[in-house]
Formats: C-alpha cells, sequence, structure tokens
C-alpha cells in the first residue's frame, strides 16, 4: 500500500471544489481555507489548525483527523463516509444537512456540534466530551456513545433506529419524544423520570 504524499501547498491545494487523494496535512496553519465542495479521499490530517474553515458540501471518504484544532467548522451539507476524528479540539461545529456514514469520534472535546437533519448511518464517539448535540430533525441509525459525556442533547423531530444512549453521561436532554428507538440503561431512565412523567401530564404523589 502507497503511502500518503506529504502535503505540497503547489499540487494539492485546499480550494473549492478541489479533488485531492492520498495527502497527508501535518501541523500545517490551515486557519479560514475555503474548500467548499472539495473531494478528499484517504487523507490524513495530524495537528492542523482548521480554525473557520469552510468544508460546506464536501465529500471526505476514509480520512482521519488527528489532533486537529478547530474554534469554528463549517461541514454543513457535506458527506462523510469512513471518516475518524482522534484526540482533537473543536468549538462549534456545523453539520447539519449531511450524509454521514460510518463516522468515529475518539477522545475528542466538542463545544457544540449541530447535526439538524442530518442522515447517519453508523456514528460513534468515544472518550469525548461533548457541550451541546443537536440532533434535531435527524435520521439516525447505528449510532453509539462510550464513555461520553454530553451535557445537553436535543433530539427534537428526530427519527431513531439502533441508537444506544448508555454509555452516555447526559446532562439536559430536550426532545422527549425524540427518544423512540434509542436504548437507556436503568439508572438514566431514572434520571429522565420526572421529566417524562411531566412530558405525559402524569402527577406522582406518595
Amino acid at each position: 500500500m502507497v503511502p500518503p504524499s506529504p502535503y505540497d501547498p503547489d499540487s494539492d491545494r485546499l480550494e473549492p471544489e478541489a479533488y485531492i487523494e492520498r495527502v497527508t496535512f501535518g501541523s500545517e496553519d490551515l486557519s479560514g481555507v475555503d474548500a467548499s465542495g472539495s473531494r478528499l479521499i484517504e487523507c490524513t490530517f495530524e495537528g492542523t489548525q482548521l480554525s473557520g474553515a469552510d468544508l460546506q458540501s464536501a465529500r471526505i471518504m476514509e480520512t482521519t483527523f488527528t489532533a486537529v484544532n478547530a474554534d469554528t467548522l463549517d461541514a454543513s451539507d457535506g458527506d462523510w463516509q469512513d471518516v475518524t476524528v482522534k484526540a482533537s479540539r473543536l468549538g462549534g461545529v456545523q453539520a447539519f444537512g449531511s450524509n454521514w456514514s460510518r463516522v468515529a469520534f475518539h477522545g475528542t472535546k466538542i463545544d457544540y456540534l449541530n447535526m439538524r437533519d442530518t442522515r447517519i448511518a453508523g456514528l460513534t464517539f468515544t472518550d469525548c466530551v461533548i457541550g451541546e448535540l443537536d440532533l434535531s430533525g435527524v435520521k439516525a441509525t447505528a449510532v453509539t456513545f462510550t464513555s461520553t459525556r454530553v451535557a445537553h442533547l436535543t433530539l427534537s423531530r428526530s427519527q431513531l433506529k439502533n441508537v444506544d444512549l448508555r454509555g452516555a453521561e447526559l446532562g439536559h436532554l430536550t426532545g422527549l419524544t425524540g427518544l423512540k428507538g434509542a436504548t437507556i440503561s436503568s439508572d438514566q431512565f431514572q434520571d429522565l423520570a420526572p421529566a417524562l412523567a411531566a412530558h405525559l401530564g402524569i402527577l406522582i404523589r406518595d
């Protein structure tokens, strides 16, 4: 297997509608880069600065992001397949309206991940810390959380199938009806019981 080539800014420039295959981006500062509509295949980002990067409508396949930093990142309306994000620090990530398949986050801190109206077929979070995860209106299959804290989870209008929340430490949850199709633990159910009772108009009195 031929290893990815090192980043050459003269031949593999991240720009709108670019086609880049098997390139490694190292510790370059790519803050504010416009790669909207681009296609990235079998690429690697290692220690790259991506604050303010525009990946809107980009198609990203078999690509790994390791130790990247981005205060903001626009990945809306994108198509991500077989993508891994590891040991990274992300601020506000806009990924609404996207299609994600087999995407994995490991040891990553995310302040806000907006996945409204996204189609998801395989998404895992392992050892992550997420401030707010907005899954409003998503159609999601095969989502798992392992040793991951989510301070605020929004599930309004979501359609879930095989979504396992048992490995998530949940703070506040919005959109209780969106839990249909999810698996939760007995402890999580006890924590959610007062909110579920209030949502259903059930009075609990001893």
